[in-house]
């Protein structure tokens, strides 16, 4: 769930929404421009030249590998219209490793407008017509008509008119290739035609789409574009007039946007949780931004599969790495909503990775299970993608890992509005993430200039504390805040135990973490796909609720030689803060979980 503020913001949009969208304001926006290309609609590194017809993308470097797509700002909900898309240019790169074939190409059709727009003909709701002479709707690709690239005019003809199916079918420089497809566009189908309007419009309407690699294109909407429509249908345009229109998404103000940054170790469900997110708030219409999901723009067949990582996927990797560097550049000056999918750990990185979206809400996303799920799910990406993490890599984020904090706690000196915890809450999070350093390899530690004291933690004032008492709006829900965890100190130095994890970056730090009077096997369960939401334990379990915790505010001096491996580490000396309500057992205010 949603924050209060959160649910505020929805309410905002779904109110602006339907300005948007209304077939009424269409003739107003004709007068403009009837369709264009749609700068809120389209992949992020897809350019729009001014005119709005001709589209491109980005294609130096790695860039050459990805795929980009574009919807337009006009969809139809009805009748019988045409498009055409013609391939005015080849883009030069370098691909010595792909096929010439497969250098430059382009795929034209249409999509609802809830379809990603880098999967044209990949989704239920997408069809498409590739240069390869391919058609493809739901990642099922068939020989279809004939190939075509450069110079080539493909027009897209999409009948919504035929009972009971509709259907699809293009054309190649004048003639005409057949029908592709036939589908249920009604109710019990794609839900277009004379169906309801869902609460985001544009998931009610199909859309021109292009997807294009290493190529640009000039679209065609109508005859005044040099469109020569096929027979029986009417240039797209027309659907303006005919009250068979619907329009796309638009972003107006930067401050009605918000990026969210995950925060959390390798394997720890952080993409799990941010494309389900996405999935359920579709009116946000948020662009993942992540070296993985850049991989999946690449549309590498078998890529990513089990135990497919040799060199060319470390130099894929390094691209990758490259191009998120540089969409993350270009996303700060385009109006969107955008979540950031990577570890964030490193406090100076966040700060980097932020500064640019001043003007955005920014939220702090912290994925942080226990130490043993951790190292399943760790264990489970293995099995499936046969890629893990080395440890000395992990032990490196572990020894400099920061929890987030919002930018109006003293001292923070982070960016976020927001930060909010979806499996552990802070201080559990920050109790694991202890005890975890102190499991820590000594040469872990080396370069690393952030290492916390043992729980060191500000208290919260009584106003902080006071606006989750039971007797407040959404007590239950969002918790009653203790404290909140404090700044790492900096250049701080610890001796710390050596030793070397024999099953994976994580099995040893677990086993680190266990010892008497440690609570890891009684946290309340939590549904890590709901902020702030409580769910069930994984192995369904019912267990009672945990006990008041004790959290010590002082740092606790480990001996200098540190614990044997698979030696318990001390038991942490518990005090309290003076000023705090305690009742001999913990503090007598419930576990929070926003911050």
């Amino acid at each position: 769930m949603a924050s209060k503020r959160h649910r505020l913001q929805e309410d905002e949009y779904e109110a602006k929404e339907p300005k948007n969208a209304r077939v009424s304001d269409a003739f107003e926006f004709k007068k403009q421009q009837p369709v264009v290309l749609n700068p809120a609609d389209c992949d992020l590194d897809f350019e729009i030249k001014s005119d709005g017809l001709q589209g491109s993308a980005l294609y130096e470097k790695g860039f050459a590998y990805c795929w980009s797509g574009a919807r337009t700002t006009v969809g139809i909900t009805g009748g019988k219209y045409c498009f055409g898309c013609k391939i005015i240019s080849l883009q030069p790169v370098e691909m010595s490793d792909t096929a010439p074939d497969q250098q430059h190409l382009c795929r034209v059709g249409i999509s609802r407008g809830d379809s990603p727009v880098g999967n044209l003909g990949e989704t239920i709701q997408s069809f498409g017509f590739g240069g390869t002479g391919k058609f493809s709707n739901a990642g099922k690709f068939s020989d279809y008509g004939e190939k075509f690239g450069f110079g080539d005019s493909i027009v897209c003809a999409v009948n919504l008119e035929s009972k009971p199916l509709a259907s699809i079918g293009f054309s190649k420089n004048g003639k005409w290739l057949g029908t592709s497809i036939q589908f249920d566009a009604g109710p019990r189908g794609l839900g277009v035609v004379d169906s309801p309007l869902r609460k985001c419009r544009w998931e009610s309407a199909f859309f021109p789409h292009v997807l294009l690699k290493n190529v640009e294109v000039q679209l065609q909407f109508s005859i005044e574009e040099g469109l020569v429509p096929e027979e029986g249908f009417k240039p797209w345009a027309c659907a303006l007039d005919d009250n068979n229109a619907l329009l796309g998404p638009t972003f107006n103000n930067v401050r009605d946007c918000e990026v969210m940054m995950m925060v959390g170790l390798p394997a720890s469900g952080k993409s799990t949780w941010a494309k389900k997110w996405a999935d359920d708030h579709p009116e946000k219409r948020q662009i993942l931004l992540g070296t993985n999901l850049i991989l999946d723009q690449m549309k590498l067949p078998g890529l990513l599969r089990k135990h497919n990582y040799g060199e060319r996927f470390d130099r894929l990797m390094d691209q990758a790495t490259e191009i998120f560097n540089i969409l993350l550049s270009r996303a700060a000056a385009v109006p969107r909503n955008y979540i950031i999918d990577q570890t964030n750990v490193y406090k100076h990185a966040r700060k980097r990775k932020l500064k640019p979206f001043a003007d955005f809400q920014k939220i702090a996303v912290v994925v942080f299970p226990k130490p043993e799920e951790l190292q399943r799910r760790s264990a489970e990406r293995f099995r499936e993608m046969g890629k893990e993490v080395p440890a000395d890599a992990v032990n490196k984020m572990l020894a400099n890992y920061i929890l987030p904090t919002s930018k109006d706690i003293p001292g923070s000196g982070e960016y976020f509005d927001e930060v909010i915890f979806v499996e552990l809450d802070r201080p559990e999070s920050q109790r694991c993430l202890d005890a975890m350093k102190r499991a820590l390899p000594s040469e872990s530690c080396d370069d690393f200039t952030s290492f916390s004291k043992a729980s060191t933690a500000p208290l919260v004032s009584p106003s902080s504390r006071d606006q989750g008492r039971l007797d407040m709006p959404d007590a239950g829900r969002y918790g009653i805040p203790r404290f909140i965890s404090e700044v790492h100190q900096e250049n701080m130095t610890s001796p710390l135990p050596r030793f070397i994890p024999p099953h994976g970056p994580y099995g040893s730090l677990i086993d680190e973490t266990r010892y008497p009077g440690h609570l890891l096997h009684s946290y309340p369960g939590t549904d890590p796909y709901s902020i702030g939401g409580r769910g069930h334990f994984l192995d369904s379990r019912q267990m009672g609720e945990l006990c008041q915790g004790q959290y010590t505010d002082v740092a606790h001096p480990l001996p200098p030689t540190g614990p044997p491996y698979r030696t318990p580490p001390p038991r942490i000396t518990h005090q309290f803060p003076s000023n705090m309500p305690y009742d001999g057992r913990g503090y007598t205010s419930p576990r929070p979980r926003y911050y």
